[in-house]
């Protein structure tokens, strides 16, 4: 049986390629710093899709790389992935040094490590399209890197040493950077749950900087599935862009405003727009353009996406409303943890 272990297996993202590796015949180890969330925020879990071949370990990159090692060793996996990081924007200026520790310095530890274990074929590395920094639309991997925020230039600094020792020691590196990712068993705080949420709780939406913030969104199932090809069949060394552009007949949804999803959302709930949204500035830094072209993931894996943002919306309240009672106390806001 292949095996792959996934580090920030609690995480969203995370915890989907969890659900869909095990699908795919995987033995699967997971390593998150928390303990595992209820399980109506985790897709392996939900609706008893318990799985004999999942092994769960709390442990944290930044104070436990023995034990983790230890794990590596023991089980020998073929492939690692690693969601694990400090991602939230805002935050990110409040704590710096925090983010750099995690998404810089706990990524040197730890793959200087690995680069001396022969069993690893592939470490799929989860960075983000906001090194780029503010960007014009339909950007390729070739991207000039102009990072805006902490958090950005911390991934950016772990993605630059993995290049390196792929450089040096040919350690099998394949970095991902992906458009929004939305979808059940999301964070309740990320935009579009939190809209609904809101909307159920007859309570007011902010948009920051009026809602003209662009955003391409794509589905963390069809993320899943893109995390999953690149690891088994991705080049080493090289990046990939995992997102929707031109792969819907509907051009606006490659690229839309977080005012028009929003609206989108209150128009499927019947909920008047206006009365429902307060106009708020813009958070400082937060770039207001993303728009990653995925074609070379497209032609070299054979990768498209498949669930369109309206399908994956209307699940989305579905799944809020099938599980409001367990939802509506869990937290709704952001809650830093160093």
């Amino acid at each position: 049986m292949k095996s792959i272990l996934i580090f920030g297996s609690n995480s969203f993202t995370g915890s989907h390629l969890v659900h869909h590796c095990l699908k795919n015949g995987y033995k699967v180890i997971g390593i998150s710093r928390s303990d595992e969330y209820p399980s109506v925020m985790l897709p392996y879990l939900y609706k008893g899709n318990e799985n004999l071949n999942f092994s769960f370990f709390k442990l944290d990159l930044n104070k436990d790389l023995n034990n983790i090692l230890k794990i590596c060793d023991d089980n020998k996996p073929e492939i690692i992935a690693n969601f694990a990081a400090q991602g939230e924007v805002r935050t990110s200026w409040d704590f710096p040094v925090q983010w750099y520790e995690t998404n810089t310095l706990a990524v040197v530890r730890l793959t200087d490590e690995l680069r001396k274990r022969d069993y690893l074929k592939k470490y799929v590395h989860v960075s983000t399209p906001e090194s780029y920094g503010n960007t014009s639309n339909n950007i390729k991997e070739t991207q000039c890197y102009n990072p805006s925020t902490p958090y950005a230039a911390s991934k950016l600094a772990g993605d630059m040493h993995l290049l390196t020792l792929h450089k040096r020691y040919n350690f099998p590196v394949v970095l991902t950077r992906s458009s929004n990712v939305y979808g059940v068993h999301q964070q309740l705080y990320r935009i579009i749950p939190r809209t609904i949420i809101y909307l159920r709780m007859k309570k007011k939406i902010q948009l920051h900087g009026n809602g003209k913030t662009q955003r391409s969104f794509l589905h963390v199932r069809d993320v899943a599935n893109a995390t999953l090809k690149i690891a088994e069949r991705g080049v080493n060394g090289d990046v990939y862009h995992i997102s929707p552009k031109h792969s819907y007949t509907s051009p606006e949804e490659d690229h839309v405003s977080i005012y028009s999803v929003v609206k989108t959302i209150c128009e499927m709930m019947n909920y008047d727009f206006k009365s429902s949204v307060d106009l708020v500035d813009q958070n400082f830094g937060q770039d207001s353009n993303y728009s990653i072209n995925s074609s070379k993931l497209r032609s070299e894996l054979n990768w498209k996406p498949n669930i369109s943002l309206h399908t994956g919306i209307k699940e989305m309240i579905e799944w809020i409303d099938n599980n409001w009672s367990q939802i509506i106390n869990l937290p709704l806001e952001y809650i830093h943890k160093r």
